[in-house]
């Protein structure tokens, strides 16, 4: 009954009536820092900007009294800072659900890609595409997709279970996928297919090349979050208490920090939804889930001084930090 009760709260009210991303906003420093974030609880897109919560009142339409069912669905910032895409759901019978492109400055709005169910969008580097995680007609399964902005054509690049080294998988709707610097390759989350397709310890991080369709197993892992400056992946390991980084040539792993270690937070609560790296690859952003209503310890974490800082408890989740046009 308290998730029920907090899931309407959200969807009614929004981001903006909420003191936790009030404090978010609060406690980034720098005035062109632009901060994207998600209400997992209600569907709610906000963006923190200039010491603020800008009000976007972005329709989502994804928790609808009566119909079924409320889910993650992941938005993105584009590159430049001027477009959200997010997912709308359009139809309740039968369930239809489509990305919008929402123009900041001219605040009009568009459609592209339709599935009964989208799980997660990253807009590339160039601004022209997107990844999209989604289940689409007539697959039974999640997918990848690839959308182009300039014609509004898309490419599905998976087709139910990869068989990645001696396991086959399916692409995962726990996480959305991530752009390398280039806008040439992906990382995306993967689960074993089969009764324990829904546990972390089932996952792997799989390497995704969009010119050549060509995938492969990188490591296990969950929650992959890939570099906009350098050729590094960072991921949790499946406890979701340690975070590593790997390069995507498959080279060593290395520990970039654990829980319950050298001042970082407590081990009860675990790491939830990727990191987000800061535009100069200098900075990353995580959360820990600390309550069944999915409230979140924010941090962030200064990786030349490997010291991490408490931001806020929040409602929401940080998705994209750019820099403000």
């Amino acid at each position: 009954m308290k998730l029920c009760l907090i899931t309407v709260l959200l969807a009614a009210a929004g981001i903006a009536e909420f003191r936790g991303p009030a404090r978010l906003a609060a406690s980034i420093k720098d005035p062109k820092a632009e901060l994207l974030v998600y209400s997992n609880n209600g569907n709610d897109v906000g963006l923190l900007t200039k010491g603020a919560v800008l009000p976007l009142n972005l329709a989502t339409r994804l928790w609808v009294p009566g119909a079924c069912c409320l889910h993650q669905a992941t938005p993105s910032l584009s590159p430049d800072g001027g477009r959200i895409a997010y997912v709308h759901l359009s139809s309740v019978q039968p369930r239809q659900e489509k990305i919008k492109i929402y123009n900041r400055d001219s605040r009009q709005e568009g459609e592209l890609f339709q599935a009964e169910t989208i799980w997660g969008i990253a807009w590339a580097p160039d601004g022209d595409h997107l990844a999209v995680i989604a289940d689409k007609a007539p697959e039974r399964t999640h997918n990848l997709y690839l959308v182009d902005l300039r014609s509004n054509a898309f490419t599905q690049l998976s087709h139910g279970p990869l068989n990645l080294g001696d396991k086959q998988y399916t692409v995962s709707g726990h996480a959305p996928p991530s752009w390398s610097s280039s806008g040439k390759q992906l990382v995306i989350e993967v689960r074993t297919t089969g009764a324990q397709a829904e546990n972390s310890g089932s996952s792997a991080i799989a390497l995704w090349d969009t010119e050549t369709n060509e995938v492969r197993k990188l490591t296990d892992g969950v929650e992959p979050a890939w570099s906009p400056t350098k050729d590094l992946v960072a991921f949790f390991d499946s406890s979701r208490q340690e975070c590593f980084t790997i390069r995507p040539d498959g080279g060593e792993e290395e520990l970039l920090f654990a829980l319950g270690k050298r001042g970082f937070a407590s081990r009860s609560a675990r790491l939830f939804f990727p990191v987000v790296w800061s535009p100069d690859g200098n900075q990353l952003i995580f959360h820990q889930w600390v309550d069944a209503d999915w409230v979140l310890d924010v941090y962030r974490l200064d990786l030349k001084r490997n010291k991490p800082e408490f931001l806020s408890r929040s409602e929401v989740q940080v998705v994209n930090w750019r820099i403000a046009r």
